[in-house]
């Protein structure tokens, strides 16, 4: 065998699926609409999340970082690195936005497919959509 059939079979051996690694079923696009806003979250697969929320007036929030699956229980947690916009601007002038520097959600995955997130401010029920 060459040297170069050597490096092409070492390379799509290392780009096929760890035996038995499995996806995170989280992993995945969810959206939920409650009242009049509008949420949409990505899990990617690397650990990144985006979250944006879109409220009845189009206004838009968008929070970026990573997740992970922490403690025995079921617990997701989001480190927020970033969000958009920074300021918000009103009649009486512009204020800074804060943001905390995570989140932590009890999760829970049913059988029909939603994703239940629940924190101290109650629940929020999303679906998968891709």
């Amino acid at each position: 065998m060459s040297i170069r059939s050597c490096l092409a079979t070492a390379l799509l051996i290392a780009t096929l699926p760890l035996a038995g690694a499995s996806a995170n079923p989280l992993a995945g696009t969810w959206r939920a609409a409650q009242g009049d806003q509008a949420v949409e979250i990505t899990l990617s697969p690397d650990g990144a999340f985006a979250r944006r929320d879109i409220d009845a007036a189009g206004g838009a929030m968008t929070v970026l970082g990573h997740w992970t699956i922490t403690g025995t229980g079921p617990w997701l947690r989001l480190s927020i690195e970033d969000w958009a916009p920074r300021r918000a601007c009103g009649l009486l002038g512009c204020t800074e936005i804060r943001m905390l520097p995570g989140a932590t959600y009890r999760y829970r995955l049913t059988e029909d497919g939603v994703l239940l997130l629940e924190d101290s401010g109650g629940p929020i029920a999303l679906r998968r959509a891709g």
